[in-house]
């Protein structure tokens, strides 16, 4: 790839170059380390993947995922696996669930390194890497007991392994025709498509090729067509392009590798459930989430673009501009070769990440998390441009970047201020984090104007230490308003050490984790049977809602009662407690006393 030459780096630049590796390492390991800040599980996915993982550790059952003693249909198995050595080896608690995240983070933090430095230059290798670990989103996937981050480590390995021998050969011979994998490669990157599909399903191995096939059979054409020719003969050129691409991914014997890996398990859990997993995994977590919203989880067509805004901050105030960038780069012709192969590459990588799961109906942010590290490219690709230059270049571009990386920190003030006043107790210093962006920006911009100091370097450390403020203190103080856990130990000290305990009207896995047992789950209707269970022993405790209170209060048994109760974040009313109390109410002294 011809590159434009530059007097050789100075300052931090140049001892970041001289040593890559272990910059991005270190880098990354103390920008993650921050963020593990001891906290209880967020959300409905962590608690209840924490608990698959410990009731495999504990069964001994590493073939049948269960959860609270049903099937748990939503995901495979490997998160749930990784979960449970980390558990093995460190013990159960939050930061062993959460450790297989933070490490696949830092293994798509090496790729993104790899590919940048052979694809682009060193310093686009250093500078995607970081500014994949340093965004938003990243941070908190990073941090989470949920697949996603191991996903998107191994998409972007394959995607990375499948690229990289077609981008040297044709960089070495332009007008070659695309040579095949190797067997060993193309085996290789099979097996890691087989964990990915272990990981969350057949998009472990669609996503994947449907980067590197449109992308190849792009390149094939390149070099097949003939713009002097007739539409019909591009036309022809166009379907042997796709051939060729085809080909040289050697597909049977990547599917065998994949089939390989992942089938012994999908065979297993369908033989050990009577087909009831792939049933409901297949069936209704795939093609049902992606033809009908799930669980309230909807959405415009514009939703993920906009997500990764926010998700992919503060790297995403330049993101737009990026990406228009590159897209007049790959289709101007004058660009080298070598630098419209690779930026197309990561164009396509973004759009079919991106607009795929924009058709689905189901949408959540973290389902484009694979195309972060494409976004992570384009800007190490594109920021290490800047780097080394003497002079000030595109300044109202830059400034108008880092006026929006400033609002984000301001965003960020308002946002957890306002979320103050709705429940998220005690949360006022954790605003302080949205000063990062905002000095930061100011750094970036007086460093532009003034030549000491590098824009690309002040940026690369405003993500590093927002990501890792924001995912570590300043969630761990806003975690105080997580009052599931608390209140649950609370059950627990009421009956004397381990409670039985049960929900009417509303169940989360919060609840399921952090008893450390089955949770009878009685639904709204179900009133008699939550007070049957109640009346059978003083170690039962029943959490209701507020108004699942209303609907058992008339008939608990004499000497029950509420004896706790806590406001969840964001919840209109609180959790109660209902177990037995040292003396009965008058009013339940009185209804015992009518029934007798």
């Amino acid at each position: 790839m011809e590159r434009t030459s530059y007097p050789p780096l100075t300052g931090p630049w140049g001892s970041v170059l001289r040593h890559p590796l272990a910059t991005v390492l270190l880098a990354a390991t103390a920008s993650l380390a921050l963020g593990f800040a001891p906290m209880p599980f967020w959300d409905e996915d962590e608690p209840r993947f924490a608990a698959i993982a410990r009731t495999m550790l504990e069964t001994g059952d590493w073939i049948v995922p269960i959860y609270n003693d049903t099937l748990a249909v939503d995901k495979p198995v490997l998160m749930h696996w990784c979960m449970a050595v980390c558990y093995r080896l460190f013990g159960v608690s939050e930061i062993p669930a959460r450790l297989p995240a933070a490490l696949a983070t830092v293994a798509t933090g090496l790729a993104l390194l790899h590919a940048g430095t052979r694809w682009f230059s060193p310093a686009a290798g250093v500078v995607a890497a970081l500014a994949w670990v340093g965004c938003l989103l990243v941070g908190i996937e990073a941090h989470a007991a949920t697949p996603d981050a191991i996903l998107t480590a191994l998409t972007t390995w394959i995607t990375v392994l499948a690229a990289e021998p077609l981008v040297a050969a044709l960089n070495r011979s332009p007008a070659s025709p695309l040579p095949p994998l190797s067997v060993g490669r193309a085996a290789g990157i099979g097996a890691l498509a087989g964990l990915a599909v272990l990981c969350k399903g057949p998009v472990g191995f669609v996503g994947p090729l449907a980067v590197v096939l449109p992308w190849a059979t792009w390149l094939a054409w390149q070099v097949r067509r003939d713009p002097a020719t007739s539409f019909g003969r591009q036309a022809i050129a166009g379907l042997r392009a796709a051939c060729d691409a085809t080909a040289c991914v050697r597909p049977v014997v990547f599917g065998l590798a994949m089939l390989a890996v992942a089938a012994p398990w999908y065979i297993a859990v369908g033989v050990r459930t009577g087909g009831e997993w792939p049933a409901g995994f297949f069936f209704i977590h795939n093609i049902g989430r992606f033809a009908a919203p799930m669980e309230n989880h909807s959405g415009g067509i514009l939703f993920h673009g906009l997500a990764m805004l926010v998700g992919f901050y503060p790297w995403s105030c330049f993101l737009p501009a990026a990406i228009g960038v590159a897209a007049w780069r790959v289709a101007g012709t004058g660009t080298a070769p070598e630098q419209r192969r690779s930026l197309g590459l990561v164009l396509f990588w973004m759009l079919v990440w991106v607009g795929t799961f924009s058709l689905a109906a189901t949408k959540l942010p973290n389902y484009v998390l694979p195309a972060y590290p494409a976004a992570a490219l384009l800007m190490g690709a594109l920021a290490a441009e800047l780097i080394g230059r003497d002079r000030l270049t595109h300044p109202r571009l830059l400034a108008a970047g880092l006026g929006w990386v400033a609002f984000g920190g301001i965003a960020t003030i308002a946002t957890v201020l306002i979320a103050g006043q709705y429940g998220l107790a005690a949360a006022g210093p954790a605003a302080l984090v949205g000063l990062v962006p905002v000095i930061g920006a100011a750094a970036c911009w007086w460093g532009a104007r003034s030549g000491r100091l590098d824009p690309v370097m002040a940026l690369v450390v405003t993500g590093l230490v927002y990501s890792s403020l924001a995912v570590g203190p300043a969630a761990a103080r806003i975690s105080v308003a997580n009052a599931l856990p608390p209140l649950i130990a609370q059950a627990h000290r009421h009956a004397g050490g381990r409670a039985r305990l049960a929900t009417y009207g509303q169940n989360t896995p919060n609840v399921v984790y952090y008893a450390h047992g089955h949770v009878t789950e009685w639904k709204p209707g179900e009133s008699a049977k939550a007070v049957e269970q109640l009346a059978s022993g003083d170690d039962v405790v029943l959490l209701v809602t507020e108004e699942g209170y209303a609907d058992i209060e008339a008939s608990l048994p004499a000497g029950t009662g509420i004896v706790g109760r806590s406001r969840p974040l964001f919840k209109d009313g609180d959790f109660l407690l209902v177990g037995t109390v040292a003396q009965p109410s008058p009013r339940q002294a009185a209804a015992g006393s009518t029934k007798r």
